[in-house]
């Protein structure tokens, strides 16, 4: 017993010792954020992101204990806020809200990009799927994807199709089913939202893409269709009774969705701090049913690695879509 009583205390400065390390560290991790943080929106106040930015930022404040800012910067398709944002000092007080086209269609795409985003940002936590739709005006005759590929077939250049521009996602999706079926659309560009659903619900463009969302009034008051929805393999709640892209036969997810990064080199605490609590609002079905779901988005959540792995597997995607349409933006 003498020997063993010994053995302990002699053991005791490096228990101590360690003890101390593990409170230290506890503590350390516990500080942060010990100043308000900034959320820079590489978007327009009012879309999506920015509605969702804020709800979750509204919902994350109390559980950090220190405000969330948001600082929208639009431009460029993103460029110019995730640039600002992997400019930040890496502290853990500058956070990005990015879009997945950014983060894994604008590096291919654009011929000089100010930023990297595998060097420049390290993923924290994914945030939410957007759901879309093919729509048609009213005025065409086709109810599924195939009908409304059978028309511009037949009648190629004679159905218009709008999107938000060269590189958006209506558009890329229309280079796709081009490419996949022989279906040949004219592209037309608008400059924002309205302009495309205006365009649409007059019979300007006859074809595009867009949130359930969004057009649910156009379609519930007889000026638009929606062929398919784009929500992965589930249905989006908004419109239970149309079909999935996948359902009727088209393997292509490239939905948009919305997450956040740090810059690269940021403290593994502030990391791991900022995941853990966006996952306990992420996976609250409350704040999705309230938020999320009028928005026909999906909140996701996980972790840093499996953010890494969806942004690995929407680059082959974007390179592929890439490749088909030939863009190639300044």
């Amino acid at each position: 017993m003498k020997i063993v009583a010994r053995d302990l205390l002699s053991m005791l400065p490096v228990l101590l010792l360690a003890c101390a390390v593990v409170s230290s560290n506890s503590a350390r991790a516990q500080s942060y954020p010990a100043k308000p943080l900034r959320l820079v929106v590489p978007a327009a106040p009012g879309g999506v992101s920015d509605n969702s930015a804020r709800a979750l930022t509204q919902a994350l404040t109390p559980l950090i204990g220190q405000p969330i800012l948001i600082e929208n910067r639009a431009g460029a398709n993103g460029n110019i806020g995730a640039e600002a944002c992997a400019r930040a000092a890496p502290d853990g007080y500058t956070a990005c809200f990015l879009q997945g086209v950014l983060v894994a269609l604008n590096p291919l795409a654009y011929a000089n990009i100010p930023f990297d985003t595998e060097r420049d940002f390290t993923p924290v936590v994914h945030v939410n799927w957007f759901d879309s739709s093919i729509v048609v005006n009213a005025a065409v005759p086709a109810r599924s994807i195939r009908e409304l590929v059978e028309l511009a077939r037949n009648r190629p250049g004679t159905l218009n199709w709008g999107s938000l521009g060269s590189g958006s996602t209506s558009h890329l999706y229309m280079e796709w089913l081009q490419a996949k079926t022989g279906a040949v659309f004219n592209h037309i560009p608008y400059k924002g939202a309205p302009q495309l659903l205006l365009a649409a619900a007059t019979g300007e463009v006859q074809a595009m893409t867009n949130t359930p969302g969004t057009v649910l009034a156009h379609v519930k008051a007889g000026k638009l269709r929606v062929v398919a929805v784009i929500s992965g393999r589930t249905r989006t709640p908004l419109m239970p009774d149309i079909p999935t892209f996948q359902e009727q036969g088209y393997d292509l997810d490239f939905r948009n969705w919305n997450s956040i990064f740090f810059q690269r080199g940021v403290p593994p605490e502030a990391i791991r701090r900022l995941n853990t609590e966006a996952n306990i609002v992420l996976r609250d079905p409350k704040f999705d049913e309230r938020y999320f779901a009028p928005m026909a988005t999906t909140a996701s959540g996980g972790s840093p690695e499996e953010l890494a792995e969806i942004v690995r597997a929407a680059r082959v995607t974007a390179a592929e879509l890439v490749k088909i349409s030939k863009l190639r933006l300044d």
